[in-house]
């Protein structure tokens, strides 16, 4: 378990640093069921890990690792969480891709859903905090106590934790939620990451925050002032920058009817 702490101070150092990629993709079936997947990668930031961990702790993370964590072994023995909660997130999978020498890491997290009633539900789920990474990885590392920098480790939130997702029959929204928005300032690592950005923080000068939403069928609709369309309109496309969460969180909103 002291591996899965150690990583998770790398992913820390990499969400301060700001140089990242987070590719967000929603498979939408024709009877409503499909996949939400959530695949970030910190590959640019291998040689600014190898100088903030010291050697000899980084000789454990020097050996290629791909790594598959089955949700259901973090979720049914979480106490916080509700069946509902336990039913909707655990036959999800979260993959670690590792490897210093090629100077790849990856983390992708992937969930079904069986209709668009579980898609609006798991949407919500991932942005409460009680289910975010960095519970998710303590609770798999339950003998921690305190991570390299001294702390305990911060609490990882998803986008969706300030905004709504709507979903009825061939139809899907992303709205922002002012309330949980509002309370926006208590995220320490957004809050972070933007105090790194206003000092000039190396690569805080833009997170790549990407969306994608494949149809079962071309849209019919689509409004958002970021939201594109395929060429066969089945496929709407959201290119964002995470920062602009602080000024402007209209640009990851949207609406779709197909």
């Amino acid at each position: 378990m002291k591996k899965l702490k150690l990583i998770f101070f790398c992913f820390f150092i990499c969400c301060l640093s700001g140089c990242f990629e987070i590719n967000e993709e929603f498979v939408v079936k024709a009877n409503g069921s499909g996949d939400l997947s959530i695949n970030m990668d910190m590959s640019k930031l291998v040689e600014m890990m190898q100088a903030f961990v010291p050697p000899d702790q980084m000789k454990e993370l020097e050996k290629a690792r791909d790594t598959t964590i089955q949700m259901k072994d973090f979720v049914d023995t979480a106490s916080a969480l509700t069946p509902e909660k336990k039913a909707i997130m655990r036959d999800g999978t979260l993959r670690m891709q590792m490897n210093m020498a090629d100077k790849i890491f990856k983390v992708n997290m992937k969930y079904p859903f069986k209709n668009m009633a579980d898609l609006q539900k798991l949407y919500l789920n991932l942005g409460d905090a009680g289910t975010g990474m960095g519970n998710m990885l303590s609770s798999l590392n339950p003998g921690a106590q305190a991570t390299p920098t001294g702390g305990r480790e911060p609490e990882m939130k998803m986008i969706s934790s300030y905004f709504d997702l709507e979903t009825k029959k061939n139809f899907i929204s992303r709205k922002l939620n002012k309330e949980r928005y509002a309370k926006l300032d208590a995220d320490t690592m957004l809050q972070q990451m933007k105090q790194m950005g206003e000092m000039g923080g190396a690569g805080m000068g833009e997170v790549k925050m990407n969306t994608s939403i494949k149809l079962p069928a071309a849209a019919i609709k689509l409004t958002g002032s970021k939201a594109e369309l395929s060429t066969d309109k089945k496929i709407v496309i959201l290119k964002n920058n995470l920062m602009d969460i602080f000024a402007h969180p209209e640009v990851f909103e949207f609406s779709v009817e197909y």
